[in-house]
């Protein structure tokens, strides 16, 4: 569309700015107001030659947090707009919530020379009562009821369908693999598909039933009257023959389809939670079944859906009987080996089954959307028991919480963080908050947002489980990170296989380039905790040190002043370290014989796996291995060593030639010399005597 020339006339845009109904002030980069409008002088009580020279926190009431302020500034100087609530105080002290957008103004050259705030005040209250009610309970995507409301509205529709001998069901709706089509098209592709889904639904159903946003792609139907199951499955059908035709995306089509669960009351629940919890569980069961289709909530098909319903009602109320408890496990500096901060773990101290550990009620509460709950109990219980170790002079802690997905998303995450930090005190520079990498990239761009405001706050934040997801570097340079988490999966195994190896090593450096710190999940030996230090890995966690343990232990544990020990590893550092690797225990010996006479600390190992145990244990420069082992031969174990550890020399000492074997090995340079069975003392000697001297050239 070609740009249409406007015509400049001064005076025109002064009326249009001095003759709108919004209130307008101008400021320069610095915040001091250089215009006002009437329509802002008149709302505030300043006359224009009081507010103009003066600084826009002239309008500050003091209830607002700071956290806010700071989060307008960032945005703005990066020059996006800011648009939100602030309690502003009047020149005569009375408070007024204005809702306003600020924006940069850039001139000719794209430098940006002054901020502009255009205002909407609500003066009367009944009118800001309206809004805000209007806010808290509107989807503001699609304009249906959330899920706050829908709760409400279901209490109203139970209370009738009581009163009138009647039923109605239940159904609650998800995209199928909405996400992939979110990440692949782009917010704005997804908004649009969201829009015509609601469409679809609303000429599927009819006019008095009820539709509801809980949440992204997730949506609620209550369909009056609507109780037999052959009803229910008709209305199902109806609703996925709507979705099933293709979406106009991005100028191609979608194909898209959905899984549905159904509840009803009375006949499932009588109360709107228990639908709710059903209807989840059946919606989970149509998940699982492959999505496009449906299922009714059948409690009494099978005891599983029964202990499911009896668990997701013992778990709404978890927090609130007292049944939550946190564990903490240590988490340490790779450099100093000290305790430096601690993950928070929940668990469930169930009144008959014990304590329970996470795995067995988290995945449910997070189908269920009770995580919200628990997820806000962990992070308020963590900040303050932190306050309470601070508040007995321990050393100061940094406590990392883990933060769901459906929790992350939530767009008073923010506030909540806010208020929980205001309420217990805790410093917001020792508050972790551990995110999925699937949780990031659900809504990469609202996820950049999310972070960002949480920064602002002050809090660090850390990407859990580094590796396992689908997450792009562009994006990871765009979250404000301040920490990676390499999974147990690739530290598992990272002392022999060569490919975990090198995904841990890469992140590691990936991350020092980025400016960000990395942890390692899971260390539960000293050769992958050697390992990691080696490879310059910032911090671990593991049952090596510590398994999570209660508040009590961790105290304890700090008292004590028990750390890491690297004393050991630094003193043979210097020292020049031969491996020698034989099945043979009489080979061992004579070579350990001839070399000790060379001053050389020597290592034995009689397996491949054994000697790569070594090798993360303490560092070596000459390995020399037998060819014919059990389990692992030496060219397999050597061109291991070259992958996870390519400084080293390898050199194959055998009495069987295999000679193809063993000349592919050499090409690839996984073998530095083949020396054959039996070997002459002294031209063995030279040849290790000269590995050596090569690795001090270097």
């Amino acid at each position: 569309m070609p740009d249409v020339p406007l015509p400049y006339d001064a005076d025109l845009y002064r009326l249009i700015v001095e003759n709108n109904p919004f209130g307008v002030i101008l400021t320069d980069l610095d915040g001091v107001i250089v215009y006002a409008n009437p329509r802002q002088c008149e709302a505030s009580g300043y006359t224009l030659a009081e507010l103009v020279g003066k600084n826009a926190s002239i309008f500050q009431s003091g209830t607002t947090l700071p956290a806010t302020y700071r989060e307008i500034w960032a945005t703005i100087l990066s020059g996006n707009s800011w648009h939100g609530e602030l309690d502003n105080r009047c020149k005569d002290g009375q408070l007024i919530r204005e809702y306003m957008r600020i924006s940069p103004i850039r001139s000719d050259n794209g430098r940006i020379e002054h901020f502009i705030a255009i205002k909407e005040e609500q003066l009367a209250q009944s009118a800001e009562a309206t809004l805000a009610a209007h806010r808290v309970t509107i989807d503001s995507l699609t304009g249906l009821p959330n899920r706050p409301a829908l709760l409400e509205r279901l209490g109203e529709i139970i209370g009738h369908a009581h009163d009138e001998g009647a039923g109605f069901a239940l159904m609650m709706l998800d995209i199928d693999r909405f996400r992939t089509c979110n990440e692949r098209f782009g917010q704005i592709a997804g908004d649009h598909m969201l829009l015509e889904v609601v469409s679809r639904m609303a000429a599927a159903v009819r006019s008095n039933d009820l539709i509801a946003r809980l949440g992204g792609d997730e949506f609620a139907l209550v369909l009056n009257n609507v109780v037999e199951e052959s009803r229910c499955a008709e209305m199902a059908r109806r609703i996925l023959d709507a979705l099933g035709e293709p979406v106009r995306v991005d100028g191609g089509a979608q194909q898209i389809s959905c899984s549905i669960g159904i509840a009803r009351y009375p006949v499932d629940a009588k109360d709107a939670e228990g639908l709710l919890d059903e209807a989840e569980v059946a919606l989970a069961d149509a998940k699982r079944g492959g999505g496009d289709g449906f299922r009714l909530y059948a409690a009494n098909a099978d005891g599983q859906a029964t202990r499911r319903s009896d668990l997701t009602a013992q778990l709404r109320r978890v927090a609130e009987r007292g049944e939550l408890r946190l564990h903490y496990q240590p988490q340490l500096s790779l450099i100093s080996g000290d305790i430096i901060g601690v993950e928070a773990l929940v668990r469930w101290q169930h009144p008959e089954h014990g304590l329970m550990p996470p795995n067995t009620f988290i995945p449910l509460a997070e189908e269920t959307g009770l995580i919200i709950s628990i997820s806000e109990w962990v992070l308020r219980e963590a900040c303050r028991q932190a306050k309470v170790w601070r508040d007995a002079k321990l050393p100061p802690l940094r406590v990392a919480v883990n933060l769901s997905a459906r929790h992350f998303h939530y767009n008073t995450l923010p506030e909540t963080v806010a208020s929980v930090l205001a309420e217990t005190g805790m410093e917001p520079k020792y508050l972790e908050l551990e995110l999925t990498e699937s949780a990031m990239m659900r809504d990469a761009s609202k996820a950049v947002r999310i972070v960002d405001r949480l920064k602002n706050l002050g809090v660090r934040i850390s990407l859990d489980d580094f590796g396992t997801g689908y997450s792009s570097l562009a994006y990871l340079s765009r979250f404000a990170i301040d920490r990676l988490k390499i999974d147990q999966s690739f530290v598992r195994d990272i002392t022999s296989n060569p490919i975990n190896a090198s995904i841990a090593t890469a992140t590691i450096a990936m991350a020092h380039k980025l400016g960000k710190t990395v942890i390692a999940e899971g260390v539960e030996t000293e050769a992958q905790m050697h390992f990691l230090r080696r490879h310059d890995c910032d911090e671990m966690q593991g049952y090596l040190f510590s398994r999570p343990v209660p508040p009590d232990d961790l105290a304890a544990l700090l008292q004590s002043g028990k750390r890491l020990g690297f004393a050991a590893a630094r003193a043979e550092t210097a020292q020049a370290t031969l491996l020698l690797v034989d099945d043979e225990q009489n080979i061992l010996s004579a070579l350990r014989r001839l070399f000790r006479r060379e001053g050389y600390q020597v290592l034995t190992a009689t397996a491949g796996a054994e000697a790569l145990e070594l090798l993360a244990l303490k560092p070596v420069q000459v390995i020399i291995s037998d060819q014919r082992m059990p389990e692992m031969s030496g060219v397999e174990f050597l061109s291991r060593v070259k992958e996870l550890y390519p400084e080293t020399i390898r050199i194959v000492l055998s009495g069987y030639s295999e000679l193809s074997t063993v000349t592919d090995a050499i090409n690839r340079g996984a073998i530095w010399k083949y020396i054959s069975k039996p070997w002459d003392d002294e031209a063995l000697l030279q040849e290790v005597r000269a590995a050596f001297r090569s690795l001090r050239k270097e």
